[in-house]
């Protein structure tokens, strides 16, 4: 082993075989074929010169020699990965019904969550953000998944709707025309995610692309929306809204950062974390 050069890329793969003791569930949490997966362990035994993992029934184990390179490695490449992610400037990706209450923050840019919530994972493994904020109903081995904001959702209408004044009953609220959001979860809406009780076929008017459609739809006709209670109430005076109590029981949406397993000690991304947190708990307050 005299000479080496440590290849990062064989110590996290080493890690990862390690942590799941499978070469198939390591290859999908890294996105590779078993193949290289396997390979790559072959490589790292033959520059190290030891054997590392040896069958085991199905399945592999370490060997003593692997489990005395784990916390080695570890140690190894948190201070590497640590170095290079102490940096500045941080990509954040944000569910846009909470984005009002944390922009602008310094040295972060904010990036509105893809409609298409199943591909925030993916945008995470590409690393074209370090830190999701988001409502996540999946979840990974490979990410940190942590709560850190609950609100209520309600009914949005004009304030001069012919109907409709100041309260909304269940009948109501079926018998309108509404707004959607096209934000989908494993093909299920928001609504449709946190309901308490059965619910009806909702009658649509528009299905918008972002909640501030949803308001705007709603403040230039007579169709419903239903957004989370703190974004209905910044824009209710301004678009002459009615903000209404949801007559359907529903659940506290909830909000959770999301962020790779390696940024978990990070310095710089621990600040983040807790800079996103108090923002939130001072809109709160």
């Amino acid at each position: 082993m005299h000479g080496w050069i440590m290849d990062l890329n064989l110590v996290r793969t080493f890690l990862v075989v390690a942590e799941n003791l499978s070469y198939t569930k390591a290859a999908e949490q890294m996105n590779l074929t078993q193949p290289a997966v396997s390979s790559a362990i072959k490589r790292l035994e033959k520059e190290y010169g030891q054997t590392l993992f040896v069958k085991n029934g199905r399945g592999i184990e370490l060997t003593t020699k692997g489990y005395q390179l784990i916390p080695f490695f570890r140690q190894a490449l948190d201070i590497i990965e640590n170095a290079m992610h102490m940096r500045e400037h941080f990509s954040v990706y944000c569910n846009e019904a909470i984005l009002h209450c944390l922009w602008p923050m310094e040295n972060i840019t904010f990036t509105e969550s893809p409609q298409d919530k199943n591909a925030l994972f993916e945008h995470m493994r590409q690393q074209k953000a370090d830190l999701i904020i988001d409502t996540i109903l999946m979840k990974d081995s490979s990410f940190v998944i942590e709560e850190v904001h609950r609100e209520p959702l309600v009914v949005v209408c004009r304030k001069n709707h012919p109907r409709i004044r100041g309260s909304i009953t269940k009948q109501e609220y079926y018998q309108e025309l509404h707004v959607l959001n096209s934000a989908m979860w494993e093909n299920l809406r928001g609504f449709e995610q946190i309901t308490q009780e059965p619910i009806e076929e909702r009658k649509t008017n528009i299905i918008s692309g972002s909640i501030a459609g949803l308001i705007l739809h709603a403040s230039q006709s007579d169709a419903l929306a239903f957004v989370n209670q703190s974004f209905a109430q910044k824009w209710a005076d301004k678009l002459d809204l009615q903000v209404l109590e949801c007559p359907i029981k529903t659940d506290l949406a909830p909000y959770h950062l999301v962020y790779h397993k390696r940024e978990l000690k990070n310095p710089a991304h621990k600040a983040l974390r807790e800079n996103i947190k108090q923002k939130l708990v001072n809109y709160k307050s």
